[in-house]
């Protein structure tokens, strides 16, 4: 099988082990508050992402990003932490996406985190438009300490 790795990505996810690939393709996203949006009579969730690509990322640049819209359905209701009346103005880093007993954690650098109360597991993540290259890779520091 051959894969064309300039193709935009598009993932959906129904168990754990789809999730943990969609929650590795958007580590790092760029995620404005702006673009974070509940929509209750259709049971979903969305957010906008400036996705690094990490699935074609090497060990030197130039590296690739890409806009990329990430959507939960079933979602049956929304609690927010470190989203106060600024978030439309800010932009967080989305670090991880976790499952468990229907709910969907999703954790953000600055200790933001968004929890989804779910009927049933149900993400979609797809690219949006071509990629552009960058210089900057996102890094973790594996010494850093948490609060």
């Amino acid at each position: 099988m051959t894969t064309d790795e300039n193709a935009p990505l598009r993932l959906r996810a129904f168990d754990l082990e789809d999730l943990g690939v969609v929650s590795s393709m958007v580590q790092d996203a760029l995620v404005p508050g702006r673009d974070i949006k509940y929509m209750a009579d259709e049971q979903s969730f969305l957010l906008a992402l400036n996705r690094f690509q990490w699935e074609s990322a090497g060990d030197l640049p130039p590296y690739s990003r890409s806009h990329a819209g990430l959507r939960f359905d079933h979602v049956t209701h929304v609690a927010r932490r470190g989203f106060g009346p600024e978030a439309q103005d800010k932009i967080f880093a989305l670090l991880a996406i976790a499952y468990h007993d229907n709910t969907v954690m999703l954790t953000f650098s600055g200790n933001a985190a968004i929890r989804l109360t779910v009927s049933k597991l149900a993400v979609g993540i797809k690219d949006l438009g071509t990629s552009w290259p960058t210089q900057w890779k996102p890094g973790h520091d594996p010494d850093a300490k948490a609060d």
